[in-house]
């Protein structure tokens, strides 16, 4: 089976799912098949692929309530490369749905289970919050990549992640905390290079690397449905992914 990696972190802002989007495509791009799997009632992952979370067939809300079916029904190929489980607003309304059946936390590694090996990566988006989508993503992954905002408060915000990720390990003993990912970085500020800084002491060779850049077409492309090696192939924030990937294939050694 290939990695299964979730990129959860309960702040929202941080860059977590265009960093879900990027990495995806640049895994792809060096030879990985991926799968990414919006389990994010806003559905941003899926329309930041031109997928139009509206004209839908089969979603991750119907995963989620049909495990047992497995997820390649719902899979989309898309133009960047990777295979979608894409998501839609109904998926808010999945929650009230599971909540009273046993073993809810488990449907997404039961789905996955029948399609992940057909993958190198298959990478989580879950919401930013720490509600039962996001247990459904750290119970279904081996690990847990975290984009980390330069700035203070999205550090003060890690604790309460590793807790709940203390917390899945009742029910997913393999799952570990395998990278941190500073986003959002802006060298014209002294704040960025501080909370880096930081990060890195109290985290050390856990933080990868690789900085992604605070960037406006980083921003702009998900708009147009594109990944950022797409819309803006030159830029420092294209150039900041391809390192992260190649990175994440030394780090996972696959």
């Amino acid at each position: 089976m290939g990695q299964i990696i979730a990129l959860a972190m309960q702040k929202g802002g941080t860059g977590k799912t265009t960093s879900t989007l990027n990495l995806g495509v640049e895994l792809a791009h060096l030879g990985k098949k991926v799968l990414l799997v919006d389990i994010d009632p806003q559905a941003n992952l899926t329309s930041g692929l031109g997928v139009n979370p509206n004209d839908l067939k089969y979603s991750i809300y119907e995963v989620l309530l049909n495990p047992a079916k497995g997820t390649a029904f719902a899979t989309l190929e898309t133009n960047a490369g990777v295979d979608l489980i894409p998501s839609n607003l109904i998926l808010a309304g999945a929650e009230l749905e599971l909540a009273g059946k046993i073993g809810r936390e488990l449907m997404l590694r039961k789905a996955l289970s029948k399609t992940a090996g057909q993958y190198d990566y298959v990478l989580i988006d879950p919401p930013p919050s720490l509600g039962l989508f996001t247990i459904n993503a750290l119970v279904a992954a081996g690990s847990v990549i975290t984009p980390v905002q330069a700035q203070t408060y999205a550090l003060q915000a890690l604790p309460q992640l590793e807790t709940t990720i203390a917390l899945a390990k009742d029910l997913n003993q393999e799952l570990e905390m395998k990278g941190l990912l500073i986003t959002m970085f802006d060298r014209r500020t002294s704040l960025s290079p501080a909370v880096e800084k930081q990060a890195r002491q109290q985290y050390g060779e856990l933080v990868f690397k690789s900085i992604i850049p605070d960037a406006t077409r980083l921003a702009e492309a998900p708009a147009y449905g594109q990944p950022i090696r797409v819309y803006a192939p030159g830029s420092a924030a294209a150039t900041a992914y391809a390192s992260l990937a190649q990175e994440v294939i030394m780090r996972y050694g696959s």
